[in-house]
């Protein structure tokens, strides 16, 4: 679960091309990354990197979901990072994302699933109420790709690999229209809230940049 969907939502960000060497390849059949992807059968979004297929265990999820503590994914995350030793993990959702959408309305027997999904799309409306629709579904894509990287980062498994071997945990987002990802890096800091608040509003604040002035746009949120 995410301890602070408020902060999540606010996070600042770069969205940067994703080069098909930014993981070079091993030429081994051993895998070296963890991906964790949408169950949505029209996503190919693995074709990203130029590995081979052997080199990239796939762990997929409605929603790609790793956060909310069940089984698979735990598993799948113990197996990868304690016994493969994957020098990578990537986290990559996709945007226009049917489940993304109907998080708000899902039946009671999923509800659980789309917990955190469902209270981060609720701030991140909130937050962005000018946007289009199709803008602010973008995104929250992107936030809530990074809300999971974050968790990753934070558990125990997974926090010892990074520091003791250098595990690598990755934000991307597949693009659908142009059959490729993108990937998200944080550049420090939180947002300003555009209509003021308690983390800064028009005339600035200790999140906010410079005058406050924030520009929200689809596929990113970057300061003027």
């Amino acid at each position: 679960m995410f301890p602070d969907v408020h902060r999540a939502a606010q996070r600042r960000y770069s969205i940067l091309p994703v080069p098909k060497d930014l993981i070079p390849s091993t030429g081994e059949s051993k895998a070296q990354i963890l991906w964790v992807g949408c169950s949505d059968s029209w996503i190919t979004e693995t074709a990203a990197l130029d590995v081979l297929p052997q080199e990239t265990f796939v762990h997929r999820n409605l929603g790609s979901v790793m956060s909310n503590g069940d089984l698979s994914s735990a598993s799948a995350i113990a197996y990868c990072v304690d016994l493969l030793e994957v020098k990578h993990i990537v986290v990559c959702g996709h945007y226009d994302c049917v489940l993304f959408k109907e998080a708000s309305e899902a039946p009671t027997a999923i509800h659980g699933w789309y917990e955190d999904l469902s209270r981060l799309r609720a701030v991140n409306d909130a937050l962005l109420p000018d946007l289009e629709t199709i803008q602010r579904d973008r995104h929250l894509a992107e936030v809530y790709v990074q809300a999971e990287v974050e968790w990753l980062r934070s558990q125990p498994t997974v926090a010892k690999a990074i520091a003791d071997r250098g595990l690598k945990v990755h934000a991307f987002v597949f693009n659908k229209e142009e059959e490729a990802c993108v990937r998200l890096v944080e550049v420090g800091g939180w947002v300003a809230e555009p209509n003021g608040g308690p983390n800064g509003g028009p005339n600035g604040g200790p999140n906010g940049g410079p005058n406050g002035v924030v520009a929200w746009e689809a596929g990113g949120v970057r300061e003027r």
